[in-house]
């Protein structure tokens, strides 16, 4: 039987195309997003994408369930939360969206008093780059996020709750002074990158890294110098790193992401309340 979530995952795909960025959207496995498909043909008899090398593309069959899959989703979605905001309790699915670094020190405090205090509210995370979960909840695939700098958008309303500082760290006990350890593909890595090229900071090697994660590990660890947010830095190590002297820093804002309409339903009005005491 086709069930919704399924038919979520055949939609990213069927935009992406690509088999590799559709799962890292969705925060999935690309061996699950296969299975995924796989399931659905099934349950249609007939094939949904034709695979290559390049990518995949829709089929017949295929292209006529993208065109139903929305309003399929958008329905029942619409329905479960008529019935759920008829209930006094607050109940149903919050479908929360955040970058898995900030995930690590935002998410563990908060959720552990949200849930203990309304467990009729159920939880759905997926975690990617903040401006494609910012752009899932304008699409209503996520009803809200966590983004970090976010773009203004006529749909959404967003609430700074805190700051970061992006900068150039290193462990107290460092081993490779000339070592530079970096994200590449973020706006704030090739800021610092170029005010750190004017004052002449130079690096003899540099590792790169997707996973901020990993990178403040390998800090805080000694690695070597990395560029990275101070809070994500903070989950793994006391204060057993520093600043690197004239280092350039960068400021993020850290924002809840939402559109009106979640603020209207009784679990958006709870968990935004929430979110806004605690943090």
């Amino acid at each position: 039987m086709i069930n919704q979530t399924d038919l979520k995952y055949f939609l990213e795909l069927s935009q992406t195309l690509h088999l590799t960025r559709a799962s890292e959207r969705l925060g999935i496995t690309q061996p699950a997003l296969s299975h995924c498909v796989k399931r659905l043909e099934s349950d249609l008899n007939c094939q949904l994408f034709l695979r290559s090398k390049k990518g995949v593309q829709l089929t017949p069959a295929g292209i006529k369930l993208k065109q139903s899959a929305n309003s399929m989703i958008m329905q029942w979605e619409n329905l479960k939360q008529n019935i759920a905001d008829d209930i006094e309790t607050p109940q149903g699915i919050i479908k929360l969206g955040c970058h898995s670094a900030v995930a690590q020190y935002i998410l563990p405090s908060l959720l552990k008093t949200f849930l203990k205090k309304n467990p009729g509210i159920e939880v759905q995370l997926t975690h990617g780059l903040s401006r494609h979960m910012t752009e899932q909840v304008v699409s209503s695939v996520l009803d809200v996020a966590f983004a970090v700098n976010p773009v203004a958008h006529p749909d959404l309303i967003i609430k700074e709750i805190c700051r970061d500082e992006v900068c150039l760290w290193k462990a107290k006990n460092c081993q490779n002074d000339d070592v530079l350890i970096i994200e590449p593909g973020l706006l704030q890595t090739q800021d610092i990158l170029q005010k750190l090229n004017k004052k002449g900071f130079t690096f003899k090697r540099v590792i790169e890294s997707s996973s901020l994660e990993v990178i403040a590990k390998l800090v805080a660890e000694g690695v070597g110098c990395g560029i990275v947010p101070e809070r994500v830095l903070q989950s793994y190590e006391s204060q057993s790193y520093e600043k690197v002297k004239a280092a350039p820093q960068f400021s993020d804002k850290i924002c809840l992401v939402y559109k009106q309409e979640f603020r209207k339903i009784k679990r958006g009005q709870i968990f935004i309340e929430s979110v806004m005491a605690s943090i």
